[in-house]
This record gives structure tokens, C-alpha cells and sequence, in this order.
């Protein structure tokens, strides 16, 4: 899979709601207004790629759920155009490189 497709808006809605907290299939279907087909087909995507892990939970509760999917690691997709050079690459992050992305990006 060409990593741009990795950014239409239902898989970076995921992502988005995945690193603020785990969810499950179903809880993210009813946050993203979408079906539970279309949810698990790019958690699935995700989980390929190794950007998402999932957790079987012993929840044996009607209602409860039984899957939960977080995010699996620290990324940053960089584009980076000027003359001469042009250039996209996706990057696991360390330590460092995770406080320059934050504030490279911070809001202030």
C-alpha cells in the first residue's frame, strides 16, 4: 500500500482518536459516524501497516467491549519541498526526534 493512502480522512480519524485513547471497533464506528464494516476494514489497513495493535480483553459483559485497538508506536510522515529538492518519507520516531516533531508543530 502506497503510504498516501494511509491519510484519506477515515483512516486519519481513526488515527486521530487512537492517540488520545484505545477504542473499539464499535466505539469508534459510533464516534466517526460510520458503519462497523467500513471501521474494522481500516483497522485492518492500520493493523498491516503496524501502525495499530490490538488487545483481546476477557470481557465477558453483554455490551462490553471485547477488542480494543491503540496506536503501536511513534510516526511522523514528513514532506519537505524547496528548489532543488523534494522529498516524502515516513519516519519512526525516537525520543528526540518525538520533542522536535511536538515543537515543530505546537500551536504557539
Amino acid at each position: 500500500m502506497d503510504i498516501e493512502t494511509l491519510f484519506t480522512s477515515s483512516k486519519w480519524d481513526i488515527i486521530e482518536l487512537l492517540a488520545k485513547k484505545s477504542y473499539s471497533p464499535l466505539e469508534l464506528s459510533k464516534k466517526l459516524n460510520t458503519t462497523m464494516a467500513n471501521v474494522s476494514q481500516q483497522l485492518r489497513l492500520l493493523e498491516a501497516l503496524k501502525f495499530v495493535n490490538k488487545k483481546k480483553i476477557s470481557n465477558r459483559d453483554k455490551g462490553k467491549p471485547r477488542t480494543l485497538y491503540s496506536l503501536s508506536g511513534d510516526y511522523t510522515y514528513v514532506i519537505a519541498f524547496m528548489p532543488g529538492f523534494a522529498q516524502k518519507k515516513l519516519i519512526k520516531l525516537d525520543s528526540h526526534n518525538k520533542n522536535t516533531i511536538k515543537n515543530l508543530l505546537s500551536k504557539n
